[in-house]
């Protein structure tokens, strides 16, 4: 925000002294502006195409025109203008609909005046970060986004050696983080096909799966993919696991290679979770990944299994910039200093991700990514961080091996590759 220039809010209610009230905890807010109110959803979607605010707080509940309703129809004239949806109603349900409407925010009534500051300051926050746009992307010869040269999206790997680390609720904030920020789009896959979890983090039902791609390898293309995505209620289109073991057995390392191809040339991200192995599916995950976000905690059966994977890494040629080391639920009272972890590893920690056990795991069992629920949680704020440290770096540069040698050299797994190279 340019300095002296003021977040223009209007305020939807019906009800007037709830709207006096909170006109009056913003009035000394120097840098907020109360510059319309409205008393319903259709004179707030007409007044904001007049008085343009940065931010709308929209009650939910309101005759003629209710406030997902109102949402929806200003998100279509000015998708620009950053919703903040307030409720006495706290259900997970308010909230999916809200953020389908394409709210950002979900405050429930009563709303102390941090909590409303906060959130008027982060929505407008992330809406300055993202890049604007000046014209739509152009499109290549395929129909699919692109530079007008065949550009592709980053593939990106969340995965750690170690399982228990946390690598699917990353993945998972990750990818809608990385919507909220660039406002591209992004796509998350759950690579663990045997035991996936994405589908309960995100409260997702579908009865098509990844393992409807890989049984129609041969004829896969945009329509098949975009037929089988789930849609999340942050416009994250997310390929889900199959719902038991047997049937993700059916899923190759060759079909994986072949999908997230395929998807690179429809989205500008494509964020993968993956299965703490060194399998041959986890491997073709890695090989094509652009930025390979590796997890760790302090814990030292963790530690170790890093420092083994970055190895390995070495060996398999991954370049050091293509590593980008996390340390998740970070704590500094687990009795092992960062530093010493970095030089026993020698490599440095990039980013650390708070650690909010009670709060993350409550947003699990909701169903709603933490980064939605509580966005200005100190492990939403770090997960923003990471999207904005991914989304702000070019795609590693370097040679890559093709496609067909990938394919040949990991089907013996990763011990007959590491003996290749010698």
């Amino acid at each position: 925000m340019i300095e002296g220039e003021k977040i223009r809010v209007m305020i939807v209610d019906d009800i007037v002294d709830t709207r006096d009230q909170l006109e009056k905890l913003l009035y000394f807010e120097k840098d907020i502006e109360v510059v319309a109110k409205a008393s319903n959803g259709r004179e707030a979607v007409a007044m904001a195409k007049q008085d343009k605010p940065d931010v709308i707080l929209m009650d939910i509940n309101m005759p003629d025109m209710d406030g997902i309703a109102a949402t929806e129809a200003i998100m279509n004239q000015d998708p620009g203008i950053q919703v903040i949806i307030m409720s006495v109603q706290g259900e997970t349900d308010y909230l999916r609909r809200a953020m389908l409407a394409g709210a950002r925010e979900f405050l429930t009534k009563p709303i102390s005046a941090d909590d409303l500051y906060k959130s008027i300051r982060h929505v407008h926050r992330l809406a300055s970060a993202r890049p604007r746009v000046a014209a739509q992307a152009p499109i290549d010869g395929d129909g699919l986004p692109g530079d007008g040269g065949g550009g592709q999206g980053q593939i990106i790997a969340v995965f750690s050696p170690k399982g228990g680390v946390g690598t699917s609720t990353i993945a998972a904030n990750l990818a809608v983080a990385l919507r909220q920020l660039s406002n591209k789009k992004v796509a998350l896959v759950d690579g663990n096909v045997i035991l996936g979890d994405l589908n309960v983090i995100l409260n997702l039902v579908s009865n098509k799966t990844i393992v409807d791609l890989a049984n129609r390898i041969s004829d896969m293309d945009r329509d098949l993919l975009n037929d089988v995505l789930a849609t999340h209620t942050s416009q994250v289109k997310v390929l889900l696991a199959p719902p038991n073991p047997q049937t993700g057995e059916l899923v190759t390392s060759d079909h994986l290679r072949a999908i997230l191809d395929l998807m690179r040339r429809d989205f500008d991200y494509v964020v993968v979770d993956t299965q703490a192995s060194f399998q041959d599916r986890t491997l073709a995950v890695l090989d094509m990944a652009d930025r390979i976000v590796a997890l760790m905690t302090l814990e030292m059966p963790c530690i170790k299994n890093v420092k083994l994977f970055l190895e390995v890494a070495d060996l398999l040629e991954y370049q050091h910039e293509k590593i980008l080391l996390v340390l998740n639920k970070a704590d500094n009272r687990l009795g092992i200093r960062i530093s010493n972890v970095e030089d026993n590893i020698q490599r440095k920690v990039a980013l650390q991700i708070a650690n909010g056990a009670h709060d993350v795991t409550l947003s699990i069992n909701q169903g709603v990514p933490i980064v939605i629920g509580k966005p200005t949680h100190a492990t939403s704020r770090d997960i923003f961080m990471l999207a904005k440290e991914l989304s702000n770096v070019a795609q590693v540069s370097g040679e890559k091996p093709s496609q067909q040698g990938v394919k040949d050299e990991s089907r013996g797994g990763l011990f007959s590759r590491l003996l290749a190279r010698r």
